[in-house]
């Protein structure tokens, strides 16, 4: 928005801007700045009445009180105060914010960007429905395009069961995109771009109906889970069928699946259920008037606060709200306290990873999925008031947003390491922007927080055939740091959601019940580690969070192929598939964050990099090892150890500038979304050795 000002206020600004060549030191900024600026601020109390205000950053300083001294002298309306960052968040006039920039040096100046929920960034808003209608000689899967964009179809794969015959036609929207006579199929179908015509595309928020007629009949008489469908567009999105578990359509079952897949049903058979742990969740809010969520296994109430973050205002527990549904999903799949149903018998597990945390509630997302950076960093302000008093042990973000600068000068990521500092467990969503590398979001790009990426189960609880999400964001960090840190479920994940939230009611196909809906992303995962983290801290009450991390990263199971290669990188699995029973029972020490000093990152005394390098052509490795480099991933040495942290070294550079070393980021690095073909692969343990990890054969 341009400033609304005459003639002769322009003059003055003009004026007000040359001050900037003046010298210019931290102890001028005393008082009221000393004689330099001044007339800076006569300037800004002229303009005052015909400006507007509409620029809304984040000023941090040596302490609150000191920026707020200077906004007072300059000008602007003081929004949020942050003392956990030493900073405030205010919205400022153009004047007002030059006069601001002047002072840079003593203090720091941020945009209050925006922040998404993990699956508000997903960059794949081409939706599928999770059931197909078969009937006769057909099947029907309706998908929509919730982009404000055309998407075309450039690749369509289709399995099924050879007794259907081949496949007669292929259409959308009535319209035939295939049709075949005579050949020979054998229950596999590959559509290619050069196969499908140029008008097989959707318009933005349109929605059609794939049909595939068969030359038999009986659809009817088979599961959905014996059929595959997948669609690919142009705009590098892809779709698939999701197989579904045969309950998922018995009407009252509620098997969760992801909980049996992590061994969590079996700790929960044990009594460790999460009881005396609180668990809080920064997100788009609450059902709480669902007692899943309100209350535990034994019916006790168990939210022991609520905070609205975008408004400032504590809120009674049992009336927080959720306008979104994300915050609610996320926190049923943490702590769902309502036994699983399975083929009408009620299960001896429960439907959330700890079904008797406590839960303390911070709303900072809008309806629409997104935030500020100032809403955010209230709500980590509110935990790191209360975490004492609420005895807050581990905290839940799943939301994101697009890293602009190292880790430690991100005043999000700040926050997030204070908590960090404070021996709070921190647990974040690495992303749904992937697969390409180098998309890890702010605050999962932390190198001491747990960043979790998403893994499908493939709609089954054979772990074998589990692969990785392909929009689950990818490693390495910026700062060259090895990142997801391990992966969890995250696909099809079934949780709690009624009708009447934003998300539900845009795409009500993927409503299972009155109140359960089904999502996917790395939010998902990040919410099934954080309830694994509230297991293990009812284990071990003891526990620090370094501890906890290096715990979890040291009873994974790593994707490998039947040759032992890995099936992903570490870029991709980190040290891969979460295992809540090994978690629980693993006697791990010593083996995360080492080689850093969070108080010295803090304080600015010292920052780190990581492991992670790049070769002159372009391929990632991991720095001061010795293994082989292909085209997709790695194959792992015997002994395999890296660095967790290393001393940052001047000339490492932002982004794709080069430093004096030669040393470049090419974001373009595309890796592939799964290495696995048709060899299928296994998850195997990762142990961790000393200070370091290592893949033990």
């Amino acid at each position: 928005m341009k400033l609304k000002f005459n003639q002769k206020s322009a003059i003055l600004l003009t004026g007000m801007l040359s001050i900037s060549a003046l010298p210019f030191s931290a102890q001028s900024a005393g008082g009221l700045f000393g004689s330099i600026l001044d007339p800076v601020v006569e300037v800004v109390e002229v303009l005052a009445p015909v400006i507007e205000r509409n620029n809304e950053v984040i000023i941090q300083g040596n302490d609150v009180l000191a920026v707020k001294k200077i906004i007072g002298s300059v000008g602007g309306l003081i929004t949020h105060e942050f003392s956990l960052i030493n900073g405030i968040a205010v919205n400022v006039s153009d004047v007002e914010l030059a006069a601001l920039k002047l002072l840079e040096g003593v203090i720091t100046i941020t945009k209050n960007e925006a922040v998404f929920t993990a699956g508000a960034l997903d960059n794949c808003k081409v939706y599928g429905s999770h059931v197909v209608e078969m009937s006769a000689n057909k099947i029907r899967w309706n998908i929509y395009n919730a982009k404000d964009e055309t998407v075309n179809f450039n690749k369509m794969t289709f399995n099924w069961p050879l007794a259907l015959g081949n496949i007669r036609s292929v259409k959308i929207n009535g319209a035939a995109v295939f049709a075949n006579i005579t050949a020979e199929q054998n229950g596999e179908l590959v559509l290619s771009a050069a196969d499908i015509p140029a008008t097989a595309f959707l318009e933005g928020y349109e929605d059609a109906t794939v049909e595939l007629a068969f030359t038999n009949n009986g659809t009817e008489s088979y599961q959905q889970n014996e059929f595959s469908m997948g669609i690919g567009f142009a705009e590098n999105c892809e779709r698939k069928l999701a197989k579904g578990y045969e309950t998922q359509s018995i009407e009252g079952d509620s098997n969760t699946y992801y909980v049996n897949t992590i061994g969590a049903d079996s700790l929960h058979k044990m009594g460790i259920t999460g009881k005396n742990v609180t668990v809080a969740v920064i997100d788009s809010g609450l059902w709480a008037a669902n007692s899943a969520l309100s209350r535990n296994t034994s019916n006790k109430s168990r939210i022991k606060a609520a905070y609205d973050a975008i408004n400032d205002t504590e809120v009674s527990p049992n009336k927080m709200t959720d306008e979104n549904i994300h915050g609610t999903h996320v926190t049923g799949i943490i702590a769902n306290s309502k036994r699983a149903v399975e083929h009408g018998q009620t299960s001896s597990h429960y439907q959330g990873v700890a079904p008797d945390a406590n839960l303390v509630v911070v709303k900072a997302i809008y309806e629409d999925g997104h935030s500020t950076y100032a809403d955010a960093i209230r709500g980590l302000q509110y935990i790191a008031d209360n975490h004492e008093a609420l005895n807050i042990r581990v905290v839940n973000l799943s939301f994101g947003a697009q890293p602009r600068t190292s880790y430690w000068e991100d005043p999000l990521n700040q926050a997030v390491m204070a908590l960090w500092e404070k021996d709070i467990v921190v647990v974040t969503s690495v992303g749904n922007t992937g697969p390409r590398a180098m998309t890890v979001g702010v605050p999962a790009n932390v190198p001491y927080v747990i960043s979790v990426g998403g893994i499908s189960d493939n709609n089954t609880l054979d772990t074998s055939d589990d692969e990785m999400l392909s929009f689950s964001s990818q490693g390495p960090t910026h700062d060259a740091f090895i990142k997801p840190d391990l992966v969890a479920p995250g696909g099809h994940m079934f949780s709690l959601g009624n009708s009447e939230m934003h998300t539900a009611s845009k795409f009500p196909q993927y409503l299972m019940a009155k109140d359960r809906y089904m999502m996917s992303g790395t939010s998902q995962s990040s919410g099934v580690v954080t309830g694994i983290v509230a297991l293990m801290l009812q284990n071990n009450p003891n526990l620090s969070a370094n501890d906890v991390k290096c715990r979890l990263i040291s009873s994974t199971t790593m994707a490998q192929l039947p040759d032992d290669k890995l099936a992903y990188s570490p870029f991709q699995q980190g040290a891969g598939s979460v295992n809540a029973i090994k978690a629980v029972e693993s006697t791990a020490m010593g083996c995360a964050n080492n080689g850093m000093d969070i108080a010295a990152d803090l304080s600015g005394e010292q920052h780190y990099m990581g492991a992670a390098r790049q070769d002159e052509n372009g391929k990632y490795y991991i720095e001061g090892y010795d293994f082989e480099v292909w085209e997709e991933g790695f194959i792992w040495r015997e002994g395999f150890i890296w660095r967790e942290g290393f001393i940052w070294r001047e000339g490492f550079i932002w982004r794709e500038a080069l430093n004096t070393e030669g040393f470049i980021w090419r974001e373009g690095f595309i890796w592939r979304e799964n290495a696995v073909a048709e060899e299928g692969f296994i998850w195997r343990e990762a142990q961790i050795h000393q200070e370091s990890f290592a893949i033990q054969e």
